[in-house]
């Protein structure tokens, strides 16, 4: 570790490649350090996220005008070009601490995925045996310099965000119209697999007739037909605006064959593909 006035400090730091821009985020800093008692940063903003897990003593973290005291076990995030700061507070144990700052496009999504507001950019407890050993292990890793050393590392770091998300099948906390924009999301995104009501439920961790019934409260209309809705309005404008055969469309909005999409088609529009085509 190396002596500044404030501590005792050791940093990794990383310029991503082009390969690594091609993710959705990729390590910035990696730090640790042991806090003096005069130790404060900031006011100050950053171009990054960033989370800091406390591992020994106290800290003051100033955010928005507001002020938390954080201990053992706690963590606390930055959020880019935001201010804040945080300085030692008195304690039985020395201020350790270790942080990760990352940056790229899904940066600010995976604080929020794991639980962290700008209204409130703390948590209490989080840090526990298993999550000081994958700092551990990621601190140790981020100092090869080998494509294996910095894939080690990337894995360890989603490991560490996948530890922080909160469990959706035991929360119950999500409201109806989240489940449902859930469901939503995932069916715009699958609707050309071979996916099934029971997919949604085991997706968003429902039961299938509860699903069913929050579902068509919302929408109007059971999933089951929202899907073979999506699938044959998608299909129609595939006939509409594309050369593909009447098979290729079938088969690229999910259906087994020309003859299946034909008679679903009719059904919902009245008249066959072939005629939707020629009235395009």
């Amino acid at each position: 570790m190396q002596e500044t006035p404030v501590e005792f400090i050791d940093l990794w730091y990383y310029k991503p490649d082009g390969f690594a821009e091609l993710g959705g985020v990729w390590p910035v800093r990696i730090g640790t350090n042991i806090a003096k008692p005069n130790y404060r940063n900031g006011p100050r903003q950053t171009p990054y996220c960033n989370i800091h897990f406390i591992h020994e003593g106290n800290v003051e973290f100033v955010y928005n005008g507001e002020k938390v005291v954080l201990g053992k076990r706690d963590m606390f995030c930055k959020f880019p070009d935001t201010i804040y700061s945080y300085q030692i507070v008195n304690s039985e144990h020395p201020l350790r601490m270790t942080w990760i700052t990352f940056d790229g496009h899904q940066a600010r999504q995976i604080l929020s995925m794991i639980g962290f507001s700008e209204e409130q950019p703390y948590q209490r407890g989080t840090v526990d045996k298993d999550m000081e050993l994958l700092l551990q292990q990621i601190f140790q890793w981020c100092k090869g310099d080998s494509r294996k050393h910095l894939m080690t590392m990337y894995s360890l770091m989603y490991r560490i965000f996948s530890k922080l998300l909160p469990d959706a099948r035991s929360s119950y906390t999500q409201s109806q119209s989240e489940w449902v924009s859930k469901c939503l999301d995932f069916i715009h995104a699958y609707y050309t697999e071979k996916i099934t009501v029971d997919d949604l439920a085991k997706y968003v961790g429902l039961h299938r007739t509860y699903l069913s019934k929050i579902f068509t409260k919302e929408v109007g209309m059971p999933p089951s037909e929202y899907l073979i809705k999506t699938r044959l309005e998608q299909g129609k404008k595939l006939l509409l605006e594309s050369s593909l055969s009447v098979t290729e469309i079938a088969l690229s909005v999910g259906y087994p064959d020309i003859y299946s999409y034909t008679r679903a088609f009719t059904r919902q529009f009245g008249c066959s593909p072939n005629t939707i085509r020629k009235q395009g």
